[in-house]
């Protein structure tokens, strides 16, 4: 009888030579239109006229034949395309850089530093039971070609960042000189001393003389317990002095001894935080209009309009609760905070795709996978996207079949527009209408504490728009008066709720303008929860339950969901790194 372990040695043996084959020809990692099927988990920076992509894993055809040992296979090199020139999906050739002995991970951040031409990597896990990597910095030096180079560098603070606890799946944005990376979830293929769900943020520094990296452990209001994950950020340097970082849906993860790992609530866009990056205060606001329903691995971008206005792009994701994958685009207008659905049929619903902003008015997405197909087929399932690429034109709201290098400059959608300018003949648009928070929301989105933008909006005048600008200025106005009126018995009613304290909050209805930043000591040794695989497909690695603790945190997470009063779990990311 032949063992177990030596048909398995055969098929990896055969799974080598093909994989060999592949890589000889230049196309594992960038397969052809013909041969290629999935991508998932590309991390995106755009810098000069390239936009690059790193990490995540990669199906394909070989010789016209699915993989039969692994249904996906890590990304070996950095990958970019020209956005100077204008192509077809299905015909652009990708640049390839390869890694060498830089990391090649799953869920990583990607931060961008545009003052140096670079960007760095940190965090996510090792695919296939892989063995995490040393707590070393990785940057990639672009050549203004495409390529660049991978090296590490040791930032001043370097041993407090040796002292992080890695994870993975955590919500990432880049600002001017610094990246931010909230949340997230440790492993033992992310950290080798995994702690299960991360709360609070950290930031990094680009410039630092010294301290590069700091730890964030005050408390955060986008969810009860600190954590997320599977969400998205956004820098919107249009308002404010310093601009705000937004964060937009997600899942949270309950802290404390004996939680199951599809203990996990998602996390509303009907109310949004943001933060200053500078300040580290934070801010809530409700939104009005047609909010995405709540949902996780969705991506976004966004584009500063001609009029005073900046708009907010969230595609894709999936709910597993409710068993769907979605394909659709919502915009969230500022200084309106008013939701807007993208009129178009839904035909590849997809998550786990990488995406970004080029050609002045252009989103670009990089892969994605359609969750109900169900394992492992969502990997064999051939992209209806060539080569995983999709146009999607931010001002028309249409799906385009070839990326334009000319395209106009953009303009804010007809949608959006008719929003501000509705009410005109009465002189109460609906911008009039938007009830800030406070006072000092209020103040971050008028005319005079706008941020001088670096968004691809245009400069060109639209004389039959409103003034948005001007139009906030004024509203800020009405709301100084009702703030004075108000300002004693606001004062006390928010005194006598710190004093209650935070156990059993509603994130959603909690003040948070600016938050209450009160430290907790929680850091970065949280308790492990109960661990099962995750959402993708593949023998990868099981954690055992943590030990008996202490803490006691049975409660089980009531989670907000938009328009829909009953509270639902859903069975998401563990972050074991295991396809299930």
């Amino acid at each position: 009888m032949v063992s177990r372990s030596f048909t398995a040695a055969l098929l990896a043996v055969g799974q080598l030579a093909t994989t060999c084959m592949a890589s000889s020809t230049g196309q594992w990692d960038a397969p052809s239109a013909d041969e290629y099927l999935r991508r998932v988990f590309p991390r995106t920076s755009v810098i000069g006229n390239y936009l690059y992509f790193d990490g995540g894993e990669v199906s394909q055809l070989v010789d016209g034949k699915n993989l039969t040992f692994r249904a996906s296979n890590p990304v070996n090199s950095t990958l970019s395309l020209d956005l100077s020139t204008s192509w077809t999906p299905s015909k652009v050739v990708m640049k390839q850089t390869q890694k060498g002995s830089a990391p090649k991970m799953m869920r990583q951040a990607i931060f961008t530093d545009k003052s140096s031409n670079a960007f760095y990597i940190w965090g996510g896990f090792a695919s296939y039971d892989g063995k995490p990597p040393d707590p070393q910095l990785w940057k990639f030096d672009t050549d203004s070609k495409g390529g660049g180079a991978w090296s590490t560098e040791i930032k001043p603070g370097h041993d407090s960042f040796t002292k992080l606890t890695r994870s993975q799946g955590g919500v990432y944005v880049s600002t001017p000189d610094s990246g931010f990376y909230f949340g997230g979830f440790s492993q033992k293929t992310s950290d080798p001393n995994p702690n299960g769900p991360v709360p609070g943020y950290l930031q990094f520094n680009f410039t630092s003389r010294a301290q590069a990296w700091t730890n964030s452990t005050d408390k955060v209001p986008y969810s009860q317990y600190g954590t997320i994950v599977g969400g998205a950020a956004h820098y919107v340097s249009s308002f404010g002095p310093n601009g705000l970082i937004m964060l937009f849906g997600g899942g949270e993860h309950i802290i404390g001894d004996g939680q199951a790992s599809d203990n996990v609530g998602y996390l509303s866009f009907g109310t949004l935080y943001f933060m200053d990056p500078v300040t580290k205060v934070w801010y809530s606001q409700k939104t009005s209009g047609t909010a995405p329903s709540p949902r996780m691995w969705h991506c976004a971008v966004g584009a500063e309009g001609s009029d005073g206005t900046y708009e907010i792009f969230i595609f894709g994701g999936s709910n597993t609760a409710a068993d769907t994958a979605y394909d659709e685009v919502y915009i969230l207008s500022l200084p309106g905070f008013v939701w807007t659905k993208a009129n178009y049929e839904s035909a590849s619903p997809r998550d786990c795709m990488g995406c970004a902003l080029a050609g002045q008015r252009q989103m670009i997405t990089i892969g994605g996978i359609n969750r109900k197909l169900g394992v492992p087929t969502f990997f064999k399932n051939r992209d209806p996207f060539p080569q995983g690429l999709g146009i999607f034109d931010l001002t028309e709201l249409k799906w385009k079949d070839q990326y334009d290098a000319g395209a106009a400059n953009y303009q804010s959608p007809a949608a959006v527009k008719a929003w501000y300018d509705e009410g005109a003949d009465t002189r109460i648009r609906n911008l009039d209408k938007v009830e800030y928070t406070s006072n000092d929301v209020a103040q971050l989105f008028s005319k005079e504490n706008s941020g001088t933008g670096s968004g691809s909006g245009s400069d060109d005048d639209d004389s039959g728009s409103s003034n948005v600008g001007a139009i906030a200025g004024g509203v800020v106005g009405g709301v100084v008066g009702v703030a004075l009126i108000g300002a004693a018995a606001w004062f006390f009613v928010r005194r006598r709720k710190r004093q209650q304290g935070q156990v059993g909050s509603d994130p959603a209805t909690a003040e948070a303008a600016p938050y209450a930043a009160g430290h907790q000591q929680h850091g970065y040794s949280p308790v492990p929860p109960t661990l099962a695989p995750s959402e993708l497909a593949g023998d990868r690695d099981y954690q055992t339950p943590p030990p008996p603790q202490a803490a006691k945190a049975n409660a089980k997470l009531t989670p907000e969901l938009d328009s829909n009063p009953n509270p639902t779990t859903f069975y998401e990311l563990d972050g074991s790194g295991t396809h299930k």
